[in-house]
Order: structure tokens, then sequence, then C-alpha cells
């Protein structure tokens, strides 16, 4: 029988250089994100029937890629399910709008219902840099698979506050399905500095060989040719407002 996992994470975290490197294993299929374009009241339903192999439920394009990528004789089957960090929301990053429409809560519940979906959760701790990452991709709708222009931004200072909040607040919130469901942290910052290692552990947490060859060449690269400095027009304020408030890092704030 074949068995599910599930990538999960706030977006710009490498959740795509990860499912495409997982893909790539013999014994693994690996969607994209399913669910990002689907009618909130239909996710749930979409993201259970396609992990039992029914992909009528899927975009097009999402259809087409796991005809690419998918056969019965492979052991493992999942996708990338991201939730939203917006700056959006009053009193707790909890009402926010965007988790709601997400169905945050309501995806904890369903996987706490299911713990042989295997959880693989991708956190970015330096919070700077991903919030460079937001911002010039963004700016240049450079979301997927292109490196980034050389272009300038700059990060309201009370916005990124409100962003790096949220993004704790789901961080802490997937990081409880440790208690109901098999469960892998991976570390953005981990993954960068050595991609090999950390996939290896990925894979035998899904029990797979590392040693396999891949059935296909790894086409992402990091998109940034540099850091924070090299983007951010207002980086010593934006730092300066993150160290007072200790968001500099992750901090998975449960309060």
């Amino acid at each position: 029988m074949m068995k599910n996992f599930l990538i999960s994470g706030t977006q710009r975290t490498g959740s795509s250089a990860l499912a495409e490197a997982l893909g790539a294993h013999p014994s693994v299929a690996c969607g994209w994100e399913w669910t990002q374009h689907v009618p909130w009241t239909r996710k749930l339903e979409v993201a259970e029937r396609a992990l039992a192999g029914d992909f009528s439920v899927l975009s097009r394009a999402d259809q087409v890629h796991m005809a690419q990528v998918f056969d019965r004789d492979r052991d493992w089957l999942g996708f990338r399910r991201l939730f939203r960090s917006s700056n959006k929301w009053l009193v707790h990053p909890r009402f926010s709008p965007a988790l709601w429409a997400d169905r945050l809560e309501d995806h904890l519940a369903w996987l706490a219902r299911r713990p042989d979906i295997h959880v693989i959760h991708v956190v970015r701790r330096d919070g700077v840099e991903w919030l460079k990452s937001k911002f010039v991709a963004e700016a240049t709708k450079a979301y997927w698979g292109k490196r980034y222009p050389q272009v300038r931004v700059q990060i309201p200072p009370r916005e990124a506050v409100a962003r790096l909040r949220a993004k704790d607040w789901v961080d802490s919130r997937l990081a409880t399905l440790a208690s109901s469901n098999p469960y892998l942290r991976i570390n953005y910052e981990d993954l960068l500095a050595d991609q090999e290692t950390v996939i290896a552990e990925a894979l035998r947490f899904l029990k797979c060989d590392p040693s396999a060859p891949p059935v296909r060449a790894r086409r992402l690269h990091r998109q940034s040719t540099g850091t924070a400095a090299d983007y951010v027009t207002n980086l010593k304020e934006l730092i300066a407002t993150l160290e007072r408030r200790g968001l500099l890092m992750a901090q998975f704030d449960q309060s």
C-alpha cells in the first residue's frame, strides 16, 4: 500500500527544492502545492482524494505534472502544503484571515486523524533573510525556479514584525504535529549549507535508501545571489526593530 507524506511550513522556506529532490528518488512521487488555489471549502477533500491517487480533482497543470512523475510502483506519494504569514491580523496571528482561508487549524486536526501521514516541516529561522526573500519575490514575481534580478526593496518594519510573528505562530502550530504524526523538522539554513546530508536525512525518515540513483536531474537552484544587504535598502533599521522584538531568529512563540 502506498504511504503518504506532506511537506509543510510557511512560504519562502526552500520547500520547492526539497520536494524536487525527494521526488527524484525512485520510491517517491511528490506533487506541487495541490490545494493552493482550491476553494477553502474543498482543500481537505482535494488533499485526501489526491493522496489516495485520484488526481482528477487537481488543476490541469498538476494533473500533467503527476502524469509525468507518478506510477503505482512508488512507495510514497506526497505534496506541499504551505501556509501564509500575512501581516493582516489584529490582536494575535491566530486571527489572520489568511490562515482562516488556508484552514490551518482544520489541516492540523485532519493530520492528527491521519497518523499514517509523515510530516516534513521546513523552517527558515533567519528572519531577515526570510523577509528579504519574501519582499524580493513579491517585487519581481520570481516565486519559483528563477534567480532574483538585482533589485532593491524597502521592508516596512511594522509589517516585518507582523509577518514574522505570523510565521512563528504557524511554525509553532505545525510543530505540534510531532505528538500525532511521524514528524521531521528541517531547517532551511541546514538545507542551504549541506543539501545532500539534509535530503538523505529526509529520505531515511521516509525509510528510503538515500544512495538509490535519482530518476531525474534537479533543476532548482538558490534564487538569491547575495545577502539581505544587497537587496534591502533599510537593513539597519529593520535589524534594529527585529532585535528589539526578539525576532531575528525563529522562536516558535506560542503565547
